[in-house]
C-alpha cells in the first residue's frame, strides 16, 4: 500500500534525493493534482531548532506567488517526519540543461536569465532571499518556462548542514565573496549567484573550481573571472557587461536590485542600450577598454612606481593595502576551517561513534565520499539485488540503517540494484487461448504486473479469447511492469427493433426474443385485467431500438386474471385476442 502523508498526500514514485531531502512524486487525493514531497532526512528530525526554521521558511516561502517559482502548498508533519509540499514541475533541472547543452547562445541565456530574474525580484519585494541560486535549485519545463525552487530553505539549512561536504560542494561554486567571509546575505548575494549562472549558461563553465571547497571560496574573493568572450567569442559585449557587472566582488559594483539588471536585460533583447557599467576584466593591459553600449567607464588607478617628493605614492599605497586585506581575509578563512576540521575530529575522538548516513539511491562512488566524511567505510563485499524503483547500479538498502549510531571505521554494507527482474514474454494471441488461460500462461513465466483488458469485437475470434497482447511475444520484459491484453467481444452487434411479444406466454416470448439474440430479464406482476404467464409490457417498448447482445426487461402476469372478478372468462379472452390483434 502507498504511503499516505496528512491524510491527502499518496506517494506516487520516488524521483530524487538530496543532502536534505528525499524527494516524491505525489497525488493530491482531496484537490485531485499530482504534487512533489520533499521529506527531510532522519539526521535532522531531531534537532527542534532546525525544524523550527525549517517551517518558518517554508510558510514564508508559501506567500510567493509568481509563475517562475515553485509554489509551495503545505508544510506538514506525519509522526516524526516533516515534509514540506510543492508544485510539481514537469522537466529537467537547468544543471541537467547545462551539462548537455552549453554553450547556449546569447539569446536563449538571455530568456533563461529574465525569468529566474523576475523570480528573484518577486521574492526581494516581499523580502525573501533565496541565498542558494543555482542551477540545481532551477527547473525548466518542455515549453521552456522556468521554475525557481526551495525559496528561503537554504537559511534553514546552513545552519544544520555545516558538516555535510556534498551540499557544501554543491553550492560555493555559486557563493557570493561576502557568504565566503561568513557574512550576512542579501538581495545582491543572490545577483552575484544568479550571475554566475548566466555566466555558465554562456560558456558552459563555472568562472571559478578547485579540488576542494576551501580553494573555490578563496578565488570567489581574490581572482578575478576570465572574461566570457574568452571562452565563447560569440557571447554579445552588452550581455558580456552584464554578467561581469553581476559578479563584480563588491556588492556596490554590482546591481543593486533585481529590477534593475531585468531592464538591462530586457534592453539587451530589444536592441537598446544598457546602463553604464565598469567591468573587472582579466589583465591590467585591457583596463581602458570600453564596450559598445556602456557608456563611460570607472577610470581607472593612475600608474605610479616611483615616489612622490620621497613619500610612497596612493596608488602604491592602496596596492599595499589591498594585499594586506587579503592576508587577512585568507588567514581568516584558513583558521575559520582548520578549527572547524579540529572540532569535529575532536568530538569523534571523544564519543568514539558516528551516525550513518543515508546512502540509499547513490552510487557506490557517492556513498563511499559520504561515509568517508563520517569516519566510515564502505565494505567491499558489494551484493547485488533487482528492484523496481531504483535504477540499475544504485544502491537499494544498507546495513546498517541510516541514523544508526556506530563506531568509527565501521564497514558499511550495501546491496546494489540490478534494475528490474526480467523475462522473455509469451506469446497469449494463439486462436486457442481464452483470457483465464492467458492469465494463467503469463503468470507462469513469472509476470505479476498490472493486467488491463480491453474489450474489442471481433468476428473472427471467439468472445472471451485474447486477440493481441502489449508485450511482443518474445520480448524481454520486468516481472513487475503493468502490461494489456485485448479481447474478442465477438462478432460486432447490429442494432434492431425490439420484438413485439406483448399478449404472448412468457416461454413464446423469451425463445423469440432470445432467437433476436437478447438477454431477457423477466418480472413478474398481479393483475386482474391479464391471464396468468401472459406477457404485460416489456422494457424498451415494442419497435424501439436495441443493440443485439442487450438485456431487455419483459412483465409477466401472476394472476389471478379476470376469473377472479366474476368476469366472463370466454368474452375476457376475446377482448384479450382483440385487442391484441388491433395492436399489431
Amino acid at each position: 500500500m502507498s504511503k499516505i502523508f496528512g491524510g491527502r498526500y499518496e506517494v506516487l514514485e520516488r524521483i530524487g534525493a538530496g543532502g536534505m531531502a528525499i524527494v516524491y512524486k505525489a497525488k493530491d487525493i482531496l484537490l485531485n493534482r499530482v504534487v512533489t514531497i520533499k521529506v527531510l532526512r532522519e539526521q535532522f528530525v531531531t534537532d527542534e531548532d532546525f525544524i523550527r526554521r525549517f517551517r518558518r521558511e517554508a510558510q514564508s516561502a508559501a506567500s510567493l506567488s509568481h509563475p517562475n517559482i515553485v509554489s509551495v502548498y503545505d508544510v506538514g508533519k506525519e509522526e516524526d517526519t516533516e515534509y514540506i509540499v510543492m508544485e510539481y514541475v514537469e522537466g529537467r533541472n537547468l544543471k541537467e540543461i547545462i551539462r548537455e547543452y552549453a554553450p547556449l547562445s546569447t539569446d536563449q541565456s538571455i530568456n533563461l536569465g529574465r525569468q529566474i530574474t523576475e523570480a528573484i525580484q518577486n521574492a526581494h519585494e516581499h523580502h525573501i532571499i533565496h541565498r542558494d541560486i543555482k542551477p540545481h535549485n532551477i527547473l525548466v519545463t518542455e515549453d521552456g518556462q522556468v521554475k525557481v525552487t526551495d525559496f528561503g530553505i537554504a537559511r534553514a539549512v546552513s545552519s544544520a548542514t555545516v558538516t555535510h561536504t556534498g551540499d557544501i560542494i554543491g553550492s560555493v561554486h555559486y557563493l557570493s565573496p561576502e557568504q565566503a567571509k561568513g557574512l550576512q546575505s542579501n538581495e545582491q548575494s543572490d545577483i552575484y549567484s544568479l550571475g554566475i549562472v548566466l555566466y555558465e549558461l554562456i560558456t558552459g563553465k563555472v568562472p571559478y573550481d578547485g579540488e576542494t571547497p576551501i580553494t573555490i571560496a578563496l578565488k570567489h574573493l581574490q581572482e578575478q573571472a576570465v572574461l566570457p568572450s574568452k571562452i565563447n567569442p560569440r557571447i554579445e559585449k552588452e550581455f558580456e557587461a552584464v554578467i561581469m557587472r553581476a559578479i563584480a566582488k563588491s556588492p556596490e559594483q554590482r546591481y543593486l536590485s533585481a529590477k534593475d539588471l531585468l531592464t538591462d536585460l530586457n534592453h539587451i533583447q530589444a536592441g537598446r542600450p544598457i546602463s553604464s557599467v565598469a567591468i573587472p576584466l582579466t589583465d591590467d593591459s585591457e583596463a581602458t577598454q570600453t564596450h559598445k553600449g556602456m557608456g563611460k567607464i570607472l577610470a581607472p588607478i593612475q600608474p605610479n612606481d616611483s615616489p612622490v617628493g620621497g613619500k610612497t605614492s596612493p596608488a602604491k599605497t592602496e596596492k599595499k593595502d589591498n594585499k594586506k586585506r587579503r592576508k587577512w581575509i585568507v588567514g581568516g578563512l584558513v583558521l575559520l576551517f582548520l578549527l572547524l576540521a579540529i572540532w569535529l575530529i575532536a568530538k569523534n575522538l571523544t564519543t568514539g561513534e558516528t551516525k550513518v548516513p543515508d546512502v540509499v539511491g547513490k552510487a557506490s562512488p557517492v556513498a563511499e565520499q559520504f561515509l568517508k566524511a563520517e569516519g566510515l567505510t564502505l565494505d567491499p563485499n558489494v551484493i547485488e539485488g533487482f528492484s523496481d524503483t531504483i535504477a540499475k547500479d544504485l544502491i537499494i538498502d544498507q546495513e546498517p540503517k541510516a541514523g544508526t549510531s556506530v563506531k568509527l571505521g565501521r564497514a558499511i554494507k550495501v546491496t546494489v540494484s540490478k534494475g528490474p527482474e526480467t523475462a522473455i514474454f509469451p506469446d497469449v494471441t494463439t486462436v486457442k487461448t481464452s483470457k483465464a488461460n492467458a492469465i494463467i500462461q503469463i503468470e507462469n513465466e513469472g509476470f505479476t504486473g498490472e493486467i488491463t483488458f480491453e474489450a474489442q469485437p471481433d468476428a473472427t475470434v471467439p468472445k472471451g479469447f485474447v486477440l493481441a497482447q502489449s508485450v511482443m511475444p518474445g520480448a524481454t520484459w520486468a516481472k513487475t511492469a503493468p502490461f494489456k491484453l485485448t479481447i474478442s467481444d465477438g462478432a460486432l452487434k447490429e442494432t434492431i427493433n425490439m420484438p413485439y411479444v406483448l399478449g404472448m406466454t412468457s416461454v413464446e416470448a423469451k425463445a423469440l426474443l432470445e432467437k433476436n439474440d437478447l438477454i431477457v430479464l423477466i418480472e413478474s406482476q398481479t393483475t386482474t385485467a391479464y391471464a396468468k404467464d401472459v406477457v404485460i409490457s416489456t422494457t424498451p417498448k415494442p419497435g424501439e431500438s436495441i443493440v443485439q447482445g442487450s438485456e431487455v426487461t419483459m412483465v409477466v402476469s401472476i394472476g389471478p386474471g379476470p376469473l377472479a372478478q366474476g368476469i366472463d372468462p370466454v368474452a375476457a379472452l376475446a377482448q384479450i385476442i382483440g385487442s391484441v390483434s388491433i395492436k399489431r
